[in-house]
């Protein structure tokens, strides 16, 4: 039985720029997903420690979330019996206890915290430490935020475990944390997957609630527009460089291909504008046909089109730049 799709996940490979990022106690880096598979298979076969960085170097060195990282143990919770009394709006309870609970097979007083968390846990990644409490992993679309710290603080009031969390590790982008199927070295316990994935909806209310509130409000351009529509749109963060390059082959009137208008097509709908605001900025190639660009821009509005990933940009001629020289990469899609 293999592990890999969890071991991927649990360090949101599919997400962002996963590598390079810290593993073990003393802060070594994989630099390759080959190197962490093969730790983790070490690792869990041996019965050994592992852990890894919560974040990795690109998403420290962007602000860039896509994740919140919470330890809860028994002994900051036995002092809070009724944890989540209060927590039935983000969290629908409807995971079967036993299930859970049932995974841990040593420690009554583990299993109780894991029932009096049982809400959260059916709704977001989780793991059993291999000790004496519970490693809650958010998960985000990803976000940038200005103060790490007190957005986690924030959903962990919403959730009810703000006084039962251990807080010195909230709001650390250096904080590693322990991998699944790997072991505990005092108790040579396994550290149980309790939960893979985060609700998709509570993932997508979480990003925009964090966005809001907490994302880095100074990073905004402002795009101008033609006189036939709004004077200007700000937009936040800076365009990637592959879509300053197409607009700027279309400001010198060049004729763009199918692939170049979707992508920017996309983009522009993506930031805001509205399929015949959009359609306008097409005005300076050649073959601008304003009924025919409303109506391509409307089909990929309706159909929820996205931008190409930053490699299929590169295949296409989209990007001027190598694909590990942009920090949108790998997508632009996780960034507007």
């Amino acid at each position: 039985m293999t592990h890999e799709h969890d071991w991927l996940q649990h360090i949101r490979a599919n997400r962002v720029v996963a590598y390079p990022r810290d593993y073990g106690l003393w802060r070594n880096k994989f630099l390759t997903q080959s190197q962490y598979l093969t730790a983790c298979r070490q690792a869990a076969s041996n019965e050994l420690e592992l852990y890894t960085a919560v974040y990795s170097d690109y998403e420290i060195s962007n602000q860039l979330v896509t994740e919140l990282f919470y330890d809860i143990d028994v002994d900051h919770a036995d002092t809070h019996r009724s944890i989540l009394d209060n927590q039935r709006e983000l969290i629908n309870h409807d995971t079967n206890v036993h299930d859970i609970s049932n995974k841990i097979y040593e420690r009554a007083d583990v299993v109780e915290l894991i029932v009096q968390l049982e809400p959260i846990i059916s709704k977001v990644r989780s793991l059993y430490s291999g000790r004496r409490g519970v490693h809650l992993h958010i998960d985000l679309c990803p976000v940038r935020v200005v103060d790490l710290r007190r957005a986690s603080e924030h959903v962990a009031e919403l959730f009810g475990i703000i006084d039962v969390v251990d807080k010195q590790v909230l709001g650390d982008w250096r904080r590693v944390a322990r991998v699944p199927y790997t072991y505990h070295k005092l108790t040579g316990q396994e550290c149980v997957l309790l939960n893979p994935t985060t609700d998709a909806e509570l993932m997508k209310t979480l990003s925009e609630l964090l966005h809001e509130k907490f994302t880095c409000k100074t990073c905004s351009y402002t795009m101008p527009m033609p006189s036939e529509t709004r004077e200007a749109a700000t937009v936040l963060g800076e365009p990637p460089p592959c879509i300053s390059y197409l607009l700027g082959q279309l400001s010198a009137g060049q004729k763009l291909s199918h692939q170049a208008r979707l992508h920017l097509g996309v983009y522009l709908l993506r930031i805001g504008l509205k399929p015949d605001e959009a359609a306008i900025l097409f005005k300076p190639s050649p073959d601008f046909n304003y009924e025919t660009s409303c109506y391509q821009l409307q089909w990929l509005h309706e159909h929820n089109y996205k931008m190409y990933s930053c490699e299929k940009a590169k295949q296409y001629g989209l990007c001027p730049l190598p694909v590990d020289g942009c920090k949108y990469a790998p997508s632009p899609n996780w960034w507007f």
